[in-house]
């Protein structure tokens, strides 16, 4: 399965919260509807003088039940308390997003200039896992007060998604078991766990609303009373009263409303626990290590635990790597799976003892990252497609080898499945490869990239032009701007990037993401404007300007929620056509200088999806034409997202090979679908 099925599979269980929601809620309205009609027959026979012997009789309450005024004004109030309190919740975690629900947990941001060496090991490892899974790199959030062992992603989309860890995490673990429990949260969100998680908290809260009622009128009914109290004995009964009445009517709702918490509760251990066995084994695929996220699971099994004391995130318990509660809630309707179960899946051989005491990790060099070792572009690549999942990539490498020969276009189909089959998935190549790029990053552009303004000097600097006739005309235009302070960094930060790679630059750019995210709108919006002016100070905007420039502010404008929410619009390759043959001209001449290897390249995108097109004159292929088409094609759906990917690939691969140009140009393709960018070269 890949990033785009996982997307329809996220889909399809977001239907089936839809149809538990509401059956939760029509049973919700049942309990409520039946208590209304025995406490209104109980009065109506009291008043007609009906109830000497104190009982109510079934014909009665069923007189009421049936009655439509009664159906109408019991589901309108249900549908009020409880979709009133989702629709709520829903809107509140949208304004919070990722960084709020981080916050509301008690999490503090971890910036680079501000890190400890345990923190730093934790930023290091979230960058290798984003570069190496080809996603933005997330926000990071430490929960200090918590002192077990645990860890969550949240976020709607992958741009606004952050992940946080508890203090304990940092703490207790080492180096591969913090690893593995990073990958988890990875995992969760590649698989679109995240943003079905987001849902769930506002379903489960307007479902367990009633009780939420019940229980703050419990609490409040003393301190009603206590607020009543006086001398005048008719004031203290009458305060009494009133107690009374609130108390019973928020008991009698606590009671109604264990109706809406048993079915959140299904909720989440219908969809929760398969999701944490999935995640699990991902982990393991993606670190081939299972004593990682294994010796961690053990670690929460030992007096240490996984208990989150923060009373916000009860509402949240789905979202966390392990069960908030303490290994004593693993009953029924727990949302994750008993511990020494997952422990078992990873290791058979666990006997289900766990250590009573756990040591600190305080060994500083335990942050080192051994380099790997060197090897050639091509071994990296059949090692990358040799490790997809199900040994398809192995199948598919070794196909492409045999046929590289006699057919590079069918050994380029192969790579390119390959390739898309593996895009979703983090292998521990993947990992390795991000490690050697981040080793490759200077530490000198390290210690710059620790501060926002670093961030944004950094930035800049990698936009200005190799041409030191253009670039001292930007490094002008740059002075002027009136910011002594970020013109000097930018100066610092050029200096810094000289005789640097474009493949190093990009992961250089990726690091800074975190920082970015901390400026304001209004400073975003400026840097903005400085980075179109200074690729536009040539006359034109080259493939590596426009391919970081589409990867950075398309993923930042998603976060400053400056760009509208794409939406669907296309289903039907029919329907994109002219866009997709732009798109796919563009690779093709970018595949070779040879006019019948470009033909060849294109006839294979097209015959991938399944159209019929002839390719673009050289001429139109622009980056405006691009970038145009490109947002057009951005606004389909994910099957057939899915399928547009392949025949790229299948263009950029025709020859068997990708060069710098075509892996520029698919960044910048994966950048407009907002999916993972696959990394196969150092």
């Amino acid at each position: 399965m890949n990033f785009f099925e996982y997307q329809e599979q996220a889909q399809r269980k977001t239907v089936r919260l839809v149809i538990y929601y509401f059956f939760g809620l029509f049973l919700t309205f049942l309990a409520i509807h039946l208590l209304v009609a025995a406490v209104a027959s109980l009065i109506l026979e009291s008043q007609q003088g009906n109830s000497g012997s104190g009982e109510i009789s079934i014909e009665a309450i069923r007189s009421v039940a049936e009655d439509p005024l009664y159906i109408l004004i019991d589901l309108a109030a249900v549908t009020l308390v409880v979709g009133g309190g989702t629709l709520f919740k829903v809107s509140q975690l949208k304004g919070l997003d990722g960084d709020g629900i981080a916050r509301n947990y008690g999490g503090t941001q971890v910036l680079p200039g501000k890190a400890s060496w345990k923190e730093k090991r934790l930023l290091n490892i979230v960058e290798e896992m984003a570069i190496a899974s080809g996603v933005p790199v997330p926000n990071v959030y430490i929960m200090r007060g918590e002192h077990s062992i645990n860890a969550f992603a949240a976020g709607f989309t992958p741009q606004t998604s952050v992940i946080s860890v508890t203090q304990g995490a940092l703490d207790y673990l080492t180096r591969d078991e913090l690893q593995g429990v990073i990958a988890h949260e990875f995992s969760h969100l590649l698989h679109h766990d995240t943003r079905l998680n987001m849902k769930l908290i506002g379903v489960l809260f307007g479902l367990e609303m009633i009780a939420i009622i019940g229980y703050v009128l419990i609490r409040f009914a003393p301190h009603l009373a206590s607020a009543s109290r006086s001398r005048d004995n008719d004031k203290n009964s009458s305060a009494m009263a009133v107690f009374l009445l609130i108390l019973g009517v928020g008991i009698a709702l606590l009671i109604i409303g264990l109706v809406g918490q048993l079915f959140a509760n299904i909720i989440r251990a219908a969809i929760s626990r398969q999701r944490e066995f999935l995640a699990d084994a991902s982990a393991v695929q993606f670190t081939r290590n299972p004593n990682g996220i294994g010796g961690a699971l053990k670690k929460i099994g030992s007096r240490v635990g996984g208990h989150i004391s923060n009373n916000h995130a009860v509402e949240a318990s789905h979202l966390f790597f392990s069960n908030i509660f303490g290994s004593g809630l693993s009953g029924l309707f727990n949302s994750h799976p008993n511990l020494t179960v997952r422990i078992k899946r990873l290791d058979p051989q666990f006997n289900g003892e766990y250590q009573k005491v756990i040591s600190k990790i305080t060994d500083e060099k335990e942050f080192e990252t051994p380099a790997p070792k060197p090897s050639s572009a091509q071994e990296r690549l059949h090692r990358l497609l040799s490790q997809t999942s199900g040994g398809a990539g192995e199948r598919l490498a070794g196909s492409a080898g045999k046929t590289a020969a006699s057919s590079p276009s069918a050994a380029g189909t192969a790579l390119a499945a390959a390739i898309l089959s593996s895009a979703e998935e983090v292998s521990r190549n993947k990992i390795r490869i991000a490690e050697s790029l981040l080793e490759k990053i200077p530490d000198e552009v390290s210690q710059l990239l620790q501060t926002p303004d670093g961030a944004v000097s950094m930035v800049l600097a990698v936009l200005l032009d190799e041409s030191q006739e253009i670039r001292e005309k930007q490094l002008e235009y740059l002075k002027d701007q009136g910011n002594p302070e970020l013109f000097s960094g930018i100066r610092l930060a050029a200096e810094k990037l000289r005789n640097i790679s474009p493949s190093v630059k990009i992961p250089i750019v990726q690091k800074s993401f975190p920082l970015l995210r901390t400026i304001s709108k209004e400073e975003y919006t400026k840097l903005r404007q400085t980075a179109i002016t200074l690729m536009k100070f040539d006359g034109t905007i080259d493939l590596f300007e426009f391919t970081l420039f589409g990867y950075v502010f398309n993923n930042l404008d998603a976060y400053f929620r400056l760009a509208p929410p794409v939406s669907e619009k296309f289903d039907k390759p029919g329907q994109i056509a002219e866009p997709f043959r732009q798109v796919a001209s563009h690779l093709a001449y970018a595949s070779s200088g040879d006019p019948a290897e470009c033909q060849r390249a294109f006839s294979l995108a097209a015959a991938q999806i399944g159209l019929k097109l002839e390719i673009c004159p050289k001429e139109t292929c622009t980056n405006a034409t691009f970038s145009t088409a490109l947002r057009l094609l951005s606004q389909t759906g994910p099957r057939l997202r899915q399928n547009m990917l392949k025949a790229f690939y299948s263009c950029i691969t025709a020859d068997g090979l990708i060069n710098e140009t075509e892996g520029l140009l698919i960044r910048a393709v994966t950048a407009y679908f907002q999916c993972p960018m696959p990394t196969w070269h150092e």
